[in-house]
């Protein structure tokens, strides 16, 4: 790998934690030559790895205007939900012919360090950090890491929704007790209860998707209402 393409990816993986964890905020204007200062590199980095956050729908060119990081979209958060559900149900499905007492043991482990940052400290970045680490660990011990930065990398609209909540709510222990019930379920191999869980889990968001918006309107898209039909004009 060329630096330039070294450090192309790192600006991506910099800039998309920031955009994640609302450092840079929904709605915000980016500069090339802003952030190529901050990271010390030139703007070809910095420009290829916005390309990279566009394809993602992190941010946004406007004509005229400039490079915006995208608002959230409630319709994206669905989405994103639905294809959660369906790629985490793959993965628990397939590593339950893989447990071992010592991946058991690790996922306690990363379970009891969300219950210190969510009682405890109340960090709700590390706590949302070791939330992602919880599910992460199941794609890598069922042999498919790459579906989870698909699942990662196309729920960006969801990913902020759930900053947004734990932000708003950290002690908010819930989410602990239910990793501590999939885990249970795991252990048993209960398949069909694991389907049933992570469907809950994983739409905890939606459930208040509607009271997060209210409270920060200025992240999340105006819903606009189409004036034009859908006819088909056949351009020749």
């Amino acid at each position: 790998m060329s630096r330039e393409n070294s450090n192309s990816a790192y600006a991506y993986k910099i800039l998309k934690r920031n955009i994640f964890e609302l450092n840079l905020k929904p709605g915000s204007e980016l500069s090339e030559k802003v952030i190529g200062e901050k990271l010390g590199m030139s703007r070809t980095p910095i420009r290829e790895a916005l390309i990279l956050l566009k394809h993602d729908q992190l941010i946004e060119s406007i004509p005229q205007k400039g490079t915006f990081v995208t608002k959230i979209s409630a319709q994206k958060v669905l989405e994103a939900k639905v294809l959660r559900v369906a790629l985490e149900t793959a993965a628990f499905e397939r590593v339950i012919e893989a447990l071992d007492d010592e991946f058991i043991e690790d996922l306690r482990t990363n379970i009891k360090m969300q219950r210190v940052y969510c009682e405890g400290n109340r960090n709700y970045l590390e706590f949302h950090k070791m939330d992602n680490d919880f599910h992460k660990m199941i794609f890598e011990k069922a042999g498919i890491p790459g579906l989870w930065e698909l699942a990662l990398n196309g729920t960006g609209h969801y990913q902020r929704v759930r900053v947004l909540n734990a932000k708003n709510k950290t002690s908010d222990i819930s989410v602990v007790k239910e990793h501590e019930e999939i885990l249970e379920a795991l252990e048993k191999k209960d398949v069909d209860k694991l389907r049933g869980m992570l469907e809950h889990h994983l739409g905890r968001t939606l459930l208040k998707l509607k009271k997060i918006e209210a409270e920060n309107p200025e992240y999340f898209e105006i819903k606009e209402e189409s004036t034009k039909d859908d006819t088909f004009i056949l351009l020749k």
